[in-house]
This record gives C-alpha cells, structure tokens and sequence, in this order.
C-alpha cells in the first residue's frame, strides 16, 4: 500500500481546514429569527401581538429571547433560563406584556402588550440567543384610533358664500380631511389644524367655503389612513340662503344709491348756481 508524499501533508491539512470552514459557519446559519413582514395594526386600547419564529423549527425553551424599542436597555420583555425576567422591563409595560409559550419548542414565541397605548406606536426588535449563537428581526407596531363624529357649524358669511367649521377629536395618526358638495367635487379650504391633546390623540379643526351655486348636501369628511375608516357630517344648503345674502346685497346698494343720490343733486345745484353767477 503506497504512502502520501510528505510535500502533500501541508496541502491536505489546508485542505481539511477548508472544509471546516462552511461547517462552522453553519452553526450561525441554522438559527435565523424571522418576523411578519408587513406592519401589525392595532387599535387603540386592543391588545398587540408580536410573534418571532426560528427557521428551522428548533427548542428555544433553553435560550435566551429579548423585545427592545430602539434601546438595548431596558427591554419591553426579557425570557432567560426557562422564566420571564421582570428585572429589566421598561416601566411603562410592566403588568403589561404577556409572553405566550405554547409552541417554544418550535421555535416560536409572541409577545402579548395589553391595553395598547398611541406611546406603543414604533418599531420593535425580537433578539434570540443560544449561547455565542443569536440573530433578531425587526417588527413594526402601527397603533390607530377612529376619533369622534364630526361636527359642523356656521361660522359666519362671505361676500362669494358662507364659511362652514368642522370639528372632531381622537384621531391617530394624522387623519385625512376632506370637504365635498352635493355634486361630490372638493369644496376649497380656508383653514386646517391637527394638533395633538394630552393622550397624544390629534384633534382637527378645518373651515370651508362654499360658494353660491352650492346649494345642497355639504360633507366634512375625516378619515384614519391606516384603516381606510371615515367618518362624515353633513349639512344641507338651501337656495333661499342665497337669495338672502343677495337681498342683503341688494338692500346695500339701495341704501348707499339713496344716500349718493340728494348729495349727487345737491352738488350739481351748487355747481350749477355758481356758473350763473
């Protein structure tokens, strides 16, 4: 039976040492923490759950799982050495996050927030870890909120119409407002605000013209644009309003031409008696 050359040994124990190499780095690869892939949408007040599963499905009832905002400490839940780890959670979740074990042995833990709150709104990181062995995804919370009926009033009148406000409260995010007349074309805007009350909930005040030859049903719309939810006022415009306004303006013109009118013939009187003198 022949022998190896001793010139192969070193290109052998190379080549073995290659061949280490993917193994090693397997070790790494066979743990990836994967999250949903599109934002998880919750309700004011509703409960939120963020799930992280390992690929392959692998016991994860040994290991260590963090949920952290953007700081690594402190967490919004810690599971180390087999229990829930309360030491290191943010005040602000303690009594409020549940993690749910029922399927841990395959990898796939959801972390429960109760009672949601518009400060929960945010990106979250799931961190897995199994001895020097750990990866962590990403998710994204999106926190919304419907706010109240719209309510609108006369705020007052316009030579070209009359002003319309409309107003409502709750929302969040940022809603969408929209005015619209019987014909269902936009109605101009003459003021907007959304500002933020002490719940950090946005409250919208917006005003409207609408012209003459609007008569008809008049919409304020608000919508939430995460839900594509709305909620609409209406107010309808009768033509007498408008004859009203224009019998103002008439009435206007009479009363300044009845008043131009004696100092238009006092004036020619005057004027006329100096040429004859």
């Amino acid at each position: 039976m022949g022998s190896f050359p001793a010139s192969s040994l070193p290109c052998c124990i190379f080549s073995l040492f290659l061949l280490q190499l993917p193994l090693e780095n397997s070790v790494t690869d066979q743990m990836k923490v994967i999250g949903p892939h599109s934002p998880i949408v919750v309700q004011l007040g509703d409960d939120a759950e963020l799930t992280c599963h390992l690929e392959p499905k692998m016991n994860a009832q040994n290991m260590e799982v963090r949920w952290l905002r953007s700081q690594l400490s402190p967490a919004v839940h810690v599971y180390q050495d087999g229990q829930d780890q309360a030491g290191e959670q943010m005040k602000e979740y303690q009594g409020r996050t549940e993690l749910l074990k029922d399927t841990i042995t395959d990898g796939n833990l959801t972390l429960r927030i109760s009672h949601v709150r518009v400060s929960d709104d945010g990106k979250y990181r799931c961190i897995f870890q199994d001895g020097e062995d750990s990866d962590d995804a990403t998710l994204q919370l999106q926190v919304t909120a419907v706010g109240s009926e719209p309510q609108i009033h006369l705020e007052g009148h316009e030579i070209r119409g009359i002003r319309l406000g409309c107003t409502s409260t709750g929302w969040y995010p940022e809603p969408q407002v929209r005015w619209t007349d019987a014909r269902g074309e936009t109605v101009p805007l003459l003021s907007e605000s959304r500002s933020p009350d002490s719940n950090d909930l946005f409250a919208v005040e917006t005003s409207a013209l609408v012209q003459e030859g609007s008569e008809g049903t008049v919409s304020c719309s608000i919508q939430n644009p995460l839900l594509q939810q709305e909620k609409k006022a209406e107010i309808s415009i009768a033509v007498p309003f408008y004859l009203r306004v224009s019998t103002w303006v008439v009435v206007m013109l009479c009363v300044i031409v009845f008043l131009l009118v004696p100092f238009i013939v006092c004036a020619g009187y005057f004027i006329w008696k100096l040429h004859r003198e």
